[in-house]
């Protein structure tokens, strides 16, 4: 196995580089309508029973105009795109051959294979059919032997782990070792569908180890235009992961309220609401949209490609969350979760947002679309409702 090292400054910028200024945003923050960058919104209710029940679930794809790929972090089912009707779980959770340890909400579709990824057993990915959910392949781990020690080490405090994972155009695989022991050596690592390492990037950052205690940070993994980008929960760029390199792509400009990585562990709750965290980002060729945790709340936005703008919706509006005002139907808000094969936004809302909404808007009631004043019957505890917008 030959491994090889980037030794870029992950700090450096480029020339180009796309600077979004959520400091200005956020200073200027108002109500974003949905038609800023959207025609058209489709509306899924998802089939609710005993056995198509989901305590959390995540929306990660469409298949055409037929089905909705839907993920928990242990099932995968598909629903018709048409009526919301349960159609099938692909694989299943479990301890046999056959089953994986975690459904991996936040890998897709592999378009070329029609088929989805799940974790399996160790670090190795299982690729389901979406024809008849069956395990048709095998990814195996990538040969680290950090990892290896890691599987038999009894303490979680001093080991290398990978715990998010992405993919580049359907054909390699990459990891992300959280930075779990303070002085983690490994950032990312990609490999082929056999497990050959084909790179290794560094992690350069550190912060002090608290004595008991594991500190869990997101990494983010989002694909675009046939390439893979990604971003740490403690820093400020998003990357375009790469075979030979590890290029920034996009900074979001905090200020101030960037969050120290050296004091991730030793600050509190509270000390965390002062400062930006950026969680998602979604990509078009017009806008990047993204989300930001800040002082408690959590804001939904946009950057305009053209005009070079960054908006923020006003967190004010909300005591948890403010996404974006739906001017197209004049009803529940959109958060946006992911972007489709076809380039279509996609989004949930819970049955729980729904109901409030009609308890809330009686006198708007009358005004709403046919397919829309349907969902009236909905309880609290059902299964959420997919919207789908048409992006500009």
């Amino acid at each position: 196995m030959v491994l090889t090292f980037s030794c870029s400054n992950e700090k450096e910028s480029e020339t180009g580089l796309t600077t979004i200024n959520l400091v200005e945003a956020y200073n200027n923050a108002a109500p974003i309508n949905m038609s800023d960058f959207a025609s058209d919104i489709e509306y899924i209710r998802l089939e609710t029973s005993e056995n198509t029940f989901y305590k959390s679930i995540y929306l990660k794809s469409t298949l055409g105009d037929s089905m909705i790929l839907m993920k928990s972090t242990d099932r995968i089912s598909l629903f018709d795109r048409k009526t919301g009707t349960y159609l099938k779980d692909i694989g299943h959770k479990g301890d046999d051959p056959e089953g994986f340890s975690s459904a991996l909400y936040a890998l897709g579709v592999n378009v070329k294979n029609k088929t989805v990824y799940a974790r399996g057993k160790r670090f190795d990915l299982y690729e389901y059919s979406l024809g008849d959910g069956l395990l048709v392949n095998t990814i195996p781990g990538p040969k680290v032997e950090e990892l290896d020690k890691a599987l038999t080490s009894i303490s979680f405090m001093d080991i290398s782990l990978i715990t998010s994972q992405g993919i580049i155009d359907d054909e390699l695989g990459v990891g992300y070792f959280m930075n779990i022991k303070g002085n983690e050596p490994y950032k990312l690592v990609v490999y082929d569908f056999n497990g050959e390492v084909l790179k290794i990037y560094p992690n350069h950052q550190s912060y002090e180890k608290r004595k008991n205690g594991i500190s869990i940070e997101s990494a983010d993994f989002h694909n675009y235009n046939n390439a893979l980008f990604f971003k740490e929960n403690f820093n400020d760029t998003v990357f375009n992961v790469g075979v030979d390199t590890l290029k920034p792509a996009l900074v979001y400009e905090l200020g101030e309220y960037s969050p120290p990585y050296t004091e991730q562990e030793s600050m509190s709750i509270e000390q965390r609401k002062e400062y930006m965290f950026v969680r998602n980002t979604l990509q078009n060729s017009s806008f990047i949209f993204y989300n930001v945790a800040f002082k408690g709340m959590e804001a939904y936005g946009y950057y305009n490609r053209k005009t070079k703008e960054a908006k923020l919706s006003d967190p004010s509006t909300s005591n948890s969350k403010t996404g974006f005002t739906n001017d197209i139907d004049n009803f529940v808000p959109f958060y946006p979760t992911s972007i489709n094969e076809e380039g279509e936004m996609m989004g949930v809302i819970t049955a729980e947002e729904v109901y409030e909404w009609f308890q809330n808007n009686p006198d708007k009631i009358a005004s709403l679309p046919e397919n829309l004043q349907a969902l009236q019957n909905i309880e609290p505890e059902d299964n959420p409702v997919v919207m789908i917008a048409k992006l500009r």
